[in-house]
């Protein structure tokens, strides 16, 4: 459980506990028995997934990457980051589906992709103790949604999650923000992660 005591203190913590989180969603690679090219593809979800987090609620490279949720910090307790990052999963997948991967058919893993990220959150829930089933994705069609839309959609659900009320003149912006900074960072990755480059 993350400490709340003193802000500094705790931002490190939530960072700390989103590395964790990143870092159990890494080892999916063993407990899942991905091969050498899905488990690079599977690294890149998970490095993409932790930075965003990382971003949106410790600290923001760029001013722009702002949905304005460091101060609700206190509000992500240890299950609460799991379904963060299980739906941050869920749209480095969309960007994967949309953008590519060189050496990759995103028709062909999005579905692999998907059933590791959801026995990802799973046993996180069995773990943390959660006796109700973990929520699904933000919407069936999810997989097939623009980069965009999805931005739209996981908006909507981190601040119906952590209980906050957006700021509906702003939150275009934000999610327009979101999605080209992270359409920029997913490329960056993606090219650092191809064997041929």
């Amino acid at each position: 459980m993350v400490s709340w005591f003193l802000p500094g203190r705790a931002r490190r913590e939530l960072g700390l506990s989103i590395d964790g989180a990143a870092e159990v969603a890494r080892s999916r690679v063993e407990s899942d028995g991905l091969d050498e090219s899905r488990a690079r593809l599977w690294a890149v979800l998970c490095d993409a997934s932790r930075q965003t987090l990382r971003q949106l609620l410790v600290k923001n490279d760029d001013r722009r990457m702002d949905w304005g949720l460091k101060k609700r910090a206190r509000r992500v307790n240890d299950v609460r980051l799991a379904v963060l990052f299980w739906w941050m999963l869920l749209y480095q997948i969309v960007l994967f589906r949309n953008r590519g991967m060189n050496g990759y058919a995103p028709d062909e893993e999005t579905g692999p992709m998907y059933d590791v990220a959801r026995r990802f959150i799973e046993t996180e829930f069995l773990r943390l103790g959660v006796e109700s089933e973990p929520p699904g994705p933000w919407a069936d069609n999810w997989s097939r949604q623009f980069t965009l839309e999805s931005a739209m959609a996981l908006y909507n659900h981190t601040y119906a999650l952590l209980g906050v009320r957006g700021d509906l003149t702003r939150r275009i912006d934000h999610v327009s923000h979101f999605t080209t900074i992270t359409e920029q960072a997913y490329d960056r990755l993606a090219a650092a992660a191809d064997p041929q480059a």
